[in-house]
């Protein structure tokens, strides 16, 4: 698709990436650049929960040395109060709760144990790399965790149910759902066409903001993976570029796989 090329140009000298398929055809563009994954690595920290079977209903105790900043509740909590594992993997996906996300990669082994699972899918080129944390020491790798278009794609693959349904109830909408007319009364609208359903991660850090999902109308799947990079936009709103082209890109693959 050559407008990505362009949608690339609108970031200001930063870098787009995408992995997508729907119905056996694919699309790539810098599919195998790496990238800082940003919140979108929560999905394979989660999944891995569900993967090791281990108990949702086990309650976790998050102290005041567990709060991360960013995006998220828990750090705004009481410290001490325990929650669910279960809940923890929900506030992970759907509000990206940081400090939920670590408690959630403390439960299933550490980054080790994300890495391996990733290894196994045949994701080798995206890593989990520490805890999120905002105050790096001088040994702490820059990013959480790096990946690839590419490899998101066969991540997204590999998801079961549990994750999806968190995903699911993600209601940001800066990137992915953007353009695509997302409407949750079309169904009782006769005349409106049937409503795309949305179930996606996003992820955002400076000069970085992606989106990762699915994208279905009428029993078609798009899967999809948008990562930009390098992007010297500041603005933390949804006019960022980095917000923009990701959903331009989006809009452009359902134009393609859905209207053409």
């Amino acid at each position: 698709m050559k407008e990505l090329a362009a949608l690339e140009a609108s970031l200001g000298g930063g870098t787009l990436g995408l992995a997508a398929t729907c119905a056996g055809e694919s699309v790539l563009y810098q599919a195998e650049t790496l990238f800082p994954t940003a919140s979108s690595i929560k999905i394979a920290i989660v999944e891995e929960v569900f993967r090791q079977g281990l108990d949702l209903a086990q309650p976790v105790r998050v102290t005041e040395a567990d709060f991360v900043g960013g995006s998220g509740v828990l750090a705004s909590l009481t410290p001490g109060v325990a929650l669910p594992l279960g809940d923890l993997a929900t506030l992970a996906i759907t509000v990206s709760d940081n400090t939920a996300s670590n408690l959630c990669l403390r439960a299933v082994g550490g980054p080790e144990a994300v890495n391996a699972r990733l290894a196994a899918w045949g994701c080798t080129q995206t890593k989990v790399h520490r805890p999120i944390k905002f105050k790096l020491e001088e040994s702490d790798p820059p990013h959480t965790a790096t990946g690839t278009p590419a490899d998101f794609l066969a991540i997204l693959a590999q998801l079961g149910p549990e994750t999806k349904k968190r995903m699911a109830q993600v209601s940001d909408t800066a990137m992915l759902p953007r353009l695509l007319g997302v409407n949750a009364y079309a169904r009782d609208l006769r005349l409106a066409p049937p409503p795309f359903t949305v179930a996606h991660k996003p992820g955002a850090v400076s000069g970085v903001r992606n989106d990762v999902g699915f994208i279905e109308q009428n029993g078609k799947t798009l899967t999809v993976a948008v990562f930009t990079k390098g992007c010297p936009d500041p603005r933390w709103t949804v006019e960022n570029a980095g917000c923009l082209a990701v959903a331009r890109a989006v809009e452009q693959l359902v134009e393609h796989f859905f209207r053409g």
